[in-house]
């Protein structure tokens, strides 16, 4: 399965797709967060995006954000995850491959930059949540304002949330 056709996995995708003509491939990605699921097996990416969307929000564009960041969950992950290294803010590639099963549809997933590497199976479909814009001028992205496309996120957070903060990234 090309990189390029990762939106053909996405569930409840019109939020993300909304905001790009085209989603860019998963290649050259920020990886800023790796979230186990305490509940069941599950991981969520935080991750930027290589590509500012190209139908941003006025409000994105209006405050010069040029960065765009969004959590991507893999949901029913295999025993076989396997992590190497610190998510410290690597640049990875992440490549997304067909499993023929013959009961579900299932995804072979490897998450490779330098110094880090993750590896593991899902089931065929991804969801994208907490979608936000920022300007890369500010010092520390994670320290960042923050203009989030969801109403709710953008009435409760100006900056991101410490990543122990159970509600964002649980």
């Amino acid at each position: 399965m090309a990189a390029d056709t990762w939106s053909q996995l996405l569930v409840h995708s019109d939020r993300l797709t909304a905001l790009y003509t085209e989603l860019p491939p998963l290649e050259d990605l920020v990886l800023r967060s790796v979230h186990l699921s305490p509940y069941g097996p599950g991981v969520k990416l935080r991750m930027e995006l290589p590509r500012f969307p190209d139908r941003a929000p006025l409000t994105w564009t209006e405050a010069g954000c040029d960065r765009f960041e969004a959590q991507i969950e893999f949901l029913a992950v295999g025993e076989d995850l396997r992590m190497r290294g610190v998510p410290d803010r690597s640049v990875v590639d992440v490549e997304l491959s067909s499993l023929v099963q013959v009961h579900e549809r299932r995804i072979r997933v490897a998450v490779h930059g330098a110094g880090f590497s993750l590896d593991f199976t899902a089931w065929a479909g991804l969801k994208a949540g907490h979608l936000n814009a920022y300007r890369s001028i500010d010092a520390d992205p994670d320290a960042a304002q923050r203009w989030f496309e969801s109403r709710t996120d953008q009435h409760l957070h100006q900056v991101l949330p410490p990543t122990t903060a159970k509600a964002f990234y649980e």
